[in-house]
């Protein structure tokens, strides 16, 4: 017994004495101190050689460490390119939607395809679960809350948009309304953010029948939700260097519901007021504004129905309904769309929704580059789809923005 502890005494002290040299603190324990009446002695000439070698040695080591990390790094890389996907791709949900929807989301697929953008698809046809049950298809939800961003194509179930609201929280949806130059509208040039509640509200979907002939909606709002908007608003407003904030509402007419939502943007306005411009108009004048002053009208932000009234006018002044693209927030993840009809083949809408998805992603060369080449088409052609006047097919008009892309 006493020879097995000395054994693992032993051991232990090895064990100790191989990482001492790391600690720093004991680092010169043991070695004798030099004395002050004796002069120090002059280091043999083969010490400087020996510890060349040793550090030689050492390099070696650390060299082959790195050409070993380097030979799994290139594995690694080779494996990814073999599968044509760069290091820095970013998995996203693709939903074909129905319609014109697998048309539309074909053409962002091509689209990205010359622009080789950094984007591996998880392309998912089937959007509901079956014909006779509307709810969002399991594997559409398993899939958006594994890779957390999604691009989604026209659906136009309520049904299904209420089961994919819910199922993620997502509490706001944002329109970025700006406008195309060479498409001729009378509102000149605009840059329009437009965010809106989409949980509470008017649309809230609390509706019964008080008495037979008698219906009742019920608007609800919280003080939670609106914080919770007016904190994602205003911290938006100030990462996208937007300069003024005003609220859509009607607080003269509805006191405690908008003058709820409405009594929280204005708290948190004071904690902004250095960086951002606030203020707050009735409903029908934020919308008269945005068609007489556009160039003055920033961000927009109000309950649910109030924003999908302005995001439609705003939509409408780019040129034609249903090319205003935007995204979903929640903290589950976001997914990208353009509110359109499932009847509707113009791929500008869902082409500029997946632009604001690959700056999401954080790839904003690649957004800058199809950004540019959607506008081109438009500049400097007079390439149109059917909405627009035009007699273009979605895979044409696809067609001359990889035109482009390919061409610079």
């Amino acid at each position: 017994m006493n020879l097995v502890r000395r054994l693992r005494v032993g051991q232990l002290g090895s064990w100790a004495a191989s990482f001492r040299p790391y600690s720093g603190k004991d680092k010169d324990k043991g070695k004798s101190k030099p004395d002050p009446k004796t002069p120090p002695k002059t280091p043999p000439k083969a010490e400087p050689k020996k510890d060349l070698t040793k550090a030689k040695d050492k390099s070696q080591e650390k060299d082959k460490g790195k050409g070993s990390n380097k030979g799994a790094d290139k594995g690694k890389s080779d494996s990814i390119e073999a599968n044509g996907f760069p290091k820095d791709t970013t998995k996203i949900t693709l939903i074909k939607g129905e319609g014109a929807g697998p048309e539309l989301m074909s053409a962002v697929q091509e689209v990205f395809k010359a622009a080789k953008a950094p984007v591996e698809w998880d392309v998912h046809d089937e959007y509901q679960v079956s014909p006779d049950n509307e709810d969002v298809a399991p594997a559409i939800l398993e899939s958006l809350r594994k890779n957390r961003v999604g691009l989604k194509g026209p659906v136009d179930s309520r049904h299904w948009q209420r089961h994919i609201r819910n199922q993620f929280k997502q509490y706001a949806y944002v329109s970025a309304c700006k406008n195309i130059q060479g498409l001729e509208t009378p509102y000149g040039e605009f840059d329009v953010m437009i965010i809106r509640d989409q949980s509470e509200g008017d649309y809230s979907g609390v509706e019964h029948s008080v008495v037979p002939g008698v219906w009742q909606t019920i608007k609800v709002g919280t003080t939670d939700g609106a914080r919770r908007l007016a904190n994602f608003v205003f911290l938006y407003a100030t990462m996208n260097n937007r300069k003024k904030i005003t609220v859509a509402h009607k607080a003269n007419i509805m006191k405690m519901t908008d003058g709820n939502f409405l009594e929280a943007m204005q708290r948190l306005a004071d904690t902004y007021k250095k960086k951002i411009k606030f203020e707050d108009r009735y409903l029908d004048t934020v919308c008269l504004n945005m068609l007489m002053k556009p160039d003055q009208t920033d961000v927009l932000t109000s309950s649910s129905m109030y924003g999908d009234v302005m995001r439609v006018i705003a939509g409408s002044m780019m040129g034609a309904p249903g090319i205003c693209p935007g995204f979903s927030v929640s903290a589950l993840g976001t997914v990208f769309d353009c509110r359109m009809k499932s009847d509707l083949a113009n791929p500008t809408g869902p082409l500029l929704a997946a632009v604001l998805m690959l700056r999401h992603i954080k790839q904003e060369k690649h957004a800058d580059r199809i950004e540019c080449a959607i506008r081109g088409v438009y500049r400097d052609t007079d390439i149109r789809t059917e909405d627009l006047g035009g007699t273009a097919t979605c895979s044409e008009f696809a067609e001359a923005v990889c035109e482009r892309l390919e061409g610079n």
